[in-house]
């Protein structure tokens, strides 16, 4: 059996997911459609339906295999439910918070006058984990406390800005984004 900071990480997979797989699903129907607050857009260009939908989908998709080839492999400690109604509703919950923390991100730095795709230390890379960790206590208690202990919170939080920037640089070489943060 794995320590449970590595379990955390592996079942926070499908948050991490979610927040690069916008970026290709993205470019259609722009959330806050052009909109301002106090003289600012409100989220951006960047920030977009078909990315929140498509980074959702994605993370639930990721979630789903894992969930199975985990069962497959008798490692029943990485399942996240045998249910498969409850899974899609814990599969939910992680992407989709991770998603609106990414929005939650977006919008403070839009209050702070940074321009999209601007490197936001804090601010692209902890939103999205902290929203989705927070949403999960909240709606799924009873499985956020298995599965992100203290210790995986902080593991959780370690390696998200090495993730976070790996996936950019990534993205970049691939031409799905303009800058490498």
């Amino acid at each position: 059996m794995l320590p449970s900071f590595i379990v955390s990480i592996i079942m926070f997979i499908p948050a991490f997911v979610a927040n690069p797989a916008a970026v290709i699903f993205g470019g259609k129907f722009i959330i806050d459609r052009g909109r301002t607050l106090g003289g600012k857009r409100i989220l951006g260009d960047h920030k977009t339906l078909s990315g929140l939908v498509g980074g959702t989908f994605s993370g639930i998709i990721i979630g789903i295999i894992m969930n199975y080839l985990f069962i497959l492999i008798h490692q029943y400690y990485l399942v996240y439910s045998s249910n498969i109604i409850e899974l899609i509703w814990i599969l939910f919950v992680l992407s989709f918070f991770s998603m609106v923390g990414d929005l939650v991100g977006s919008f403070i730095k839009r209050r702070l006058d940074r321009k999209p795709g601007q490197e936001s230390l804090f601010l692209d890379q902890y939103p999205f984990a902290l929203v989705s960790l927070a949403f999960s206590y909240l709606l799924i208690p009873d499985v956020s406390v298995r599965l992100f202990p203290w210790e995986g919170i902080i593991a959780i939080l370690i390696i998200t800005p090495l993730i976070h920037r790996g996936v950019n640089i990534l993205g970049y070489k691939m031409k799905m984004k303009d800058v490498p943060y």
